[in-house]
């Protein structure tokens, strides 16, 4: 074991010192000789080898649970609704009813089983994207289509096109899995600029100060100019031998610091106002792989203090200034976690359900949701995603369905199925739930 973790620090520094870092600026000059120190000096080894069992425990809560006061959300601008990913308690009306199934609306040709799109919001529109490379302007109020942009060329037509979006002021920026990056006006659906790098874009996007951030299928960090797609600098980080269906997560912070995490297990702390590196962190190991060994990782989560990051087996919370490790809970999800007040909530892919204490990872309550005969994951689908909706937890399962649990203890209050299956990840905006089921039709749930 002593050995290994001697060639896996000898291995890291090798990779680190061949990094190649754009120096057209002057940005990066030096910087790998930074990294190595900063790896020397952090302690990336710390105990990120040891083997873990994984919790699966049902424990009853014996703690009062206070929950902030709900906040009314007005529109769904980006992934994970802002930019450090922290889905607040939102309103809802929870009368639990369908107001609106809208006609076809968008192209499903190819199987969307592994993957998932979002639904953006603003005002009266929704904004979306299909597998065919169609963006959508569709008018909730009107009931109809306002617009509809393809980029592509028909020699892509038999290729599913996967897009990341967000809403920039009057513009709809874009990036997809060919390697384009360009922008659409919110009016009228027409073509602003558009780029190529020639590698697979596949991160979330995020943006601050006229910036626009993204990573590549490589793990190579981009920056660009939000009005014209200039790119203003690039650098590499550690690439993979293998590739797989991963949309890289980032997040911002308030003090002008962006946190990516790397397909090959890294986490990235960097400011982008000085183009200065923080820290980098290593959490790549046999309890963070899955069963081919590679690294995924839910959507991080962002606060003044911390980051919180789940991975195929772990959950943790690092601090954001120096990059240590708090806490870990061997508990793992592709499923990004919910922060609210003193607590998070995590669920698992088959409905395994807890909550912890935020500030030392304690478990609080867990709970398996679906052990029963008419709750199994073979007919409703795996957990796709968590929210916190007028003081209950709220669930959407790939079949269809939607869980509404207690937050004091994982009681399940009540279900339902709603569609054949989900296109799109909900958004919830004015007490509304937004969401495209499997035949591409808009529900609306108040």
């Amino acid at each position: 074991m002593k050995n290994f973790l001697v060639f896996f620090f000898i291995s890291s520094l090798l990779i680190l010192n061949n990094c190649s870092f754009d120096n057209k600026s002057g940005v990066w000059k030096d910087h790998n000789k930074k990294i190595i120190q900063k790896v020397k000096k952090d302690n990336q080894l710390e105990k990120i080898f040891e083997e873990i069992d994984v919790f699966n425990e049902e424990i009853s809560n014996k703690v009062v649970v206070n929950l902030p006061q709900k906040i009314k959300n007005v529109n769904w601008l980006e992934s994970n609704l802002n930019e450090n990913n922290n889905v607040p308690h939102l309103s809802y009306e929870n009368k639990k009813n369908r107001v609106l199934k809208s006609k076809k609306i968008g192209k499903s040709k190819f199987s969307v089983d592994q993957l998932e799109s979002d639904l953006f919001i603003l005002e009266d529109n929704i904004f979306f994207s299909d597998f065919n490379g169609n963006i959508y302007c569709f008018s909730i109020s009107q009931q109809k289509i306002l617009w509809k942009f393809n980029f592509y060329k028909k020699k892509y037509k038999n290729i599913p096109i996967k897009t990341n979006l967000k809403i920039i002021n009057k513009s709809l920026i874009v990036s997809d899995n060919l390697g384009y990056f360009y922008n659409i006006d919110l009016n009228n659906g027409k073509l602003k600029w558009a780029k190529n790098q020639g590698v697979p874009l596949t991160s979330e996007i995020k943006s601050s100060n006229q910036k626009t951030f993204l990573l590549n299928q490589d793990n190579k960090f981009y920056i660009f100019e939000n009005k014209n797609g200039k790119k203003i600098l690039d650098f590499e980080t550690f690439p993979i031998i293998l590739k797989k269906n991963i949309k890289q997560t980032l997040a911002l912070d308030s003090r002008d610091n962006l946190y990516f995490v790397t397909s090959a297990g890294q986490i990235f702390s960097l400011n982008h106002v000085n183009y200065k590196i923080n820290w980098i962190k290593n959490i790549k190991d046999a309890t963070t792989s899955d069963e081919f060994g590679l690294f995924y990782s839910s959507p991080m989560v962002v606060d003044d203090q911390s980051i919180y990051i789940s991975s195929a087996k772990t959950t943790m919370s690092i601090d954001i200034f120096t990059g240590k490790t708090n806490w870990k809970i061997p508990f793992g999800t592709k499923i990004k976690p919910i922060i609210s007040n003193k607590f998070i909530f995590l669920v698992s892919n088959d409905g395994f359900l807890l909550n912890a204490d935020l500030s030392s990872g304690k478990i609080i309550w867990s709970k398996k949701l679906f052990k029963s005969k008419n709750l199994n994951t073979k007919k409703i689908g795996d957990v796709s995603s968590l929210f916190l909706l007028a003081n209950q937890l709220f669930i959407t399962t790939k079949n269809g369905f939607f869980f509404f649990v207690n937050y004091n203890d994982g009681q399940i209050i009540n279900y339902t199925k709603v569609a054949k299956g989900f296109f799109s990840k909900p958004s919830v905006a004015n007490n509304k739930i937004y969401i495209i089921d499997k035949n591409m039709s808009l529900m609306i749930f108040n």
